[in-house]
């Protein structure tokens, strides 16, 4: 049942692990992966985490998103996981250099072109919920 046994039908407080992977776009790809926002809800209420974050850097930038995952979804052991699906933020297809690092993104420019990406995936393990007793 993992490492803490919460009692879901009190709907405590959690977050959960997620992973993700981008579809390909420009010849590139890119990995999500962090915690959702915490959320009072069991295994049976249909709640749902908001999530955010970073892509991975890859091809000189990288992406912002931000998305609420779908309904809790039953397992077998008495758990429950999220799907998230979500598409990225823009981010120019061709790195800006900056003398000092960084990435800038400014949606002024319209003369640069851009891209984003779709994202699919699913929570992991439940985090930060007290175990049963506490």
């Amino acid at each position: 049942m993992g490492l803490y046994q919460s009692d879901w039908s009190k709907a405590p407080p959690h977050v959960h692990a997620y992973q993700a992977k981008t579809n390909v776009v420009e010849g590139h790809y890119h990995l999500i992966e962090g915690f959702s926002q915490p959320e009072n809800g069991s295994n049976m209420d249909r709640h749902t985490h908001y999530y955010t974050g970073i892509t991975s850097f890859e091809n000189g930038h990288f992406h912002r998103y931000y998305g609420i995952s779908g309904p809790a979804i039953p397992r077998s052991d008495g758990t429950h996981y999220h799907e998230i699906k979500e598409t990225t933020y823009l981010a120019y297809n061709q790195p800006i250099e900056i003398q000092y690092g960084g990435v800038v993104y400014d949606p002024r420019n319209n003369g640069r072109k851009t891209h984003r990406h779709e994202m699919k995936g699913r929570t992991r393990e439940i985090v930060g919920n007290e175990p049963l007793g506490w």
